[in-house]
């Protein structure tokens, strides 16, 4: 794998760091490297959470990397990849965060919007800007966009190609907390290691479940919950859980 994408654990922790000086774009190697690291991390136990950032301190992601076209790829299958890749993220088992420690623009946004949680330093901005290039979001800004804002805020902000100020972002629930400077990843990795002590099956099925179309109807997804709750009702976690609560200590979660 390139160094385009760079992997560190900390502890129960994964970091993964877009690594493409000077705007962090997304390239072919970016995207392989994010496929292949998903894998890895899915199937390490060791790991219970991953925050997802970029190198230097000005911009996490500027978006895609048009300057030397499609590739072999045609447009269509250009933008699949990246779309599917987005929604690896967003149905990923274990918490993904991620810790903006500059803009993020266009594809960046995107990025951003498929982890289930943002973190943005003060200071850095967030937005769709593509209309400002000629074209519009293609990595499911059209979709993630208006569940987080609404529709007519996510309308506002992708024909006006506006960079969003963190404050504002913030109010408008596109980020999830705002950071000193020189402090997100401190912060993300912070609390992704609170989320990685949590039981690895009942944070599966939760997100398992908030994963799921908001189209499918209340009853079906009340019959995933209770299938989902009653797995758990099997599992050792459950026991020591239980047992541990019964004994007032903290307990020690296994994922079984």
């Amino acid at each position: 794998m390139s160094d385009a994408v760079l992997f560190e654990q900390q502890e129960k922790v994964g970091i993964l760091t877009i690594n493409k000086p000077k705007a962090n774009q997304l390239s072919h190697e970016v995207f392989e490297g994010f496929r292949t690291m998903l894998d890895s991390i899915e199937m390490n136990p060791e790991i219970r959470a991953l925050v997802i950032t970029g190198s230097g301190e000005k911009i996490f992601c500027a978006g895609a990397d048009l300057s030397s076209g499609f590739g072999d790829f045609s447009p269509v299958d250009f933008l699949k990849r990246g779309q599917d890749t987005w929604n690896r993220i967003e149905d990923f088992p274990k918490p993904v965060i991620a810790a903006l420690n500059g803009h993020a623009l266009g594809g960046g946004c995107e990025l951003a919007m498929a982890c289930h949680f943002r973190f943005l330093k003060n200071g850095g901005k967030i937005g769709l800007t593509e209309t400002n290039l000629g074209i519009m979001p293609g990595y499911g800004g059209t979709l993630r966009m208006p569940r987080l804002v609404g529709r007519a805020k996510a309308l506002e902000l992708m024909l006006t190609g506006r960079r969003v100020e963190a404050d504002e972002a913030f109010a408008i629930g596109l980020v999830d907390r705002v950071c000193d400077e020189g402090k997100t990843l401190e912060d993300a990795v912070a609390f992704a290691t609170q989320l990685a002590g949590r039981p690895p099956l009942s944070v599966k099925a939760i997100l398992k479940i908030m994963s799921m179309s908001p189209d499918i109807s209340p009853q079906q997804h009340l019959k995933v919950e209770r299938e989902e709750l009653a797995r758990i009702f099997t599992s050792k976690d459950m026991m020591e859980g239980m047992t541990a609560f019964a004994q007032k200590r903290e307990p020690v979660f296994v994922g079984e």
